[in-house]
């Protein structure tokens, strides 16, 4: 089986054209030719050898030769590709190529903000951490995606909005931390100049909480930002919305929080993202939680208004939100409001995968005043 060309590095897509070589393309040749080959790729988004503007020109034999050592077919299909009229995002379903047979898929959303846009990746189809709140968790675990089919949703979002991705969130479908070799070497082919050439400050990664991890993250160095979703301060509460708390407890996620605090070198700040349920995690007790669990912690505290799923709770309206987030802010501590764009087209924070699954109802949207939300992007910096 030939290897995917939108899943080798430089060095790698060398290597695998090296062997054939031939009158189409000598060996001195070669290295500009993969230059522009993965310019292709990953700048231009090729999805086909149809697609490689370095081959057009060029004779048989070196179309040849790629298609003898490269496999430079799309990974992904593009099932559905839905505008919200509401706020200009799209949701794309996908299906993975290699499990066309089966019912694996996997989205992603593109959210517009003026010139900017804010992709919202996924890293895994399904999730093993089954959060109360999130539609993604009633799916269960289906299989960890590669880097390339990582990349490649990047790809079509571009195709499909067309304009450039200025931000990446690694907040759909799936745990990051747990598919965490793929994760990283995409957040950082998309650092390249070759690729999409995004800054490694406008990269975020969201985790459940995954302590072993977040302190290899923080061992590491990496240079990306890392969320981290906490829902409640109450342990027993937690718990009940996020299953993860029975196996990392909140006082384990706090040492790793500040273990990840220490290694950054900029913005010594942790961003904590809370999804907001109306009686459920919103009352006194919950904030006053909140101040004493993290209190000591230099923290952004990201509020997400839970978005409709299988009908077990309901969303926050308006007042309610506004309500919760006054009472936060008298801790002394930066408050923000995510925005959760598609939310009219399922693709809301929580709601990936909850058309796939038989038989989920999805209850009113709570759709807010346009802009008193907190633009996606800019809550990254």
């Amino acid at each position: 089986m030939l290897p995917n060309a939108r899943g080798l590095q430089r060095r790698e897509l060398y290597d695998a054209l090296q062997p054939h070589l031939g009158r189409g393309l000598e060996q001195r040749h070669l290295e500009g030719f993969v230059d522009r080959l993965y310019v292709d790729l990953f700048k231009h988004h090729a999805m086909s050898v149809d697609d490689v503007e370095n081959l057009r020109p060029l004779s048989r034999l070196r179309r040849g030769i790629v298609e003898n050592a490269l496999e430079v077919e799309s990974l992904l299909k593009l099932e559905r590709s839905i505008l919200s009229e509401y706020d200009g995002s799209r949701r794309m379903v996908f299906q993975i190529r290699r499990r066309e047979k089966t019912s694996v898929k996997i989205e992603a959303v593109a959210i517009p903000r003026r010139d900017d846009v804010t992709l919202c990746l996924s890293s895994q189809s399904g999730c093993a951490l089954a959060c109360s709140f999130c539609a993604t968790g009633l799916l269960g675990f289906q299989e960890n995606l590669t880097t390339a089919e990582i990349l490649e949703q990047h790809a079509w979002a571009e195709r499909q909005m067309g304009k450039r991705v200025t931000d990446i969130v690694f907040m759909g479908m799936g745990e990051p931390l747990l598919n965490y070799d793929a994760v990283i070497a995409a957040a950082h082919r998309l650092t390249e100049t070759d690729c999409a050439q995004i800054s490694f400050k406008r990269i975020v990664l969201s985790t459940a909480g995954v302590v072993p991890q977040i302190h290899r993250y923080a061992r590491e160095q990496q240079p990306f930002a890392l969320y981290f979703s906490i829902t409640s301060a109450i342990p027993e509460k937690r718990r009940e919305l996020m299953p993860i708390e029975n196996s990392y407890p909140l006082d384990e996620l706090v040492k790793a929080i500040r273990a990840y605090l220490e290694s950054r070198r900029w913005n010594p700040r942790a961003t904590l993202e809370y999804v907001a349920i109306p009686d459920v995690n919103m009352d006194d007790e919950d904030v006053e939680a909140i101040g004493k669990v993290f209190g000591s912690l230099p923290i952004i505290l990201n509020v997400i208004p839970y978005n409709a799923t299988d009908g077990r709770y309901r969303p926050p309206n308006w007042t309610e939100v506004k309500r919760f987030t006054t009472k936060l802010r008298r801790l002394d501590i930066a408050v923000k409001i995510r925005f959760s764009g598609a939310k009219t087209e399922r693709g809301g924070c929580g709601q990936l995968a909850a058309d796939l699954i038989e038989g989920v109802p999805l209850s009113g949207h709570h759709l807010a005043p346009p802009g008193i939300f907190s633009d996606l992007a800019r809550s990254i910096h």
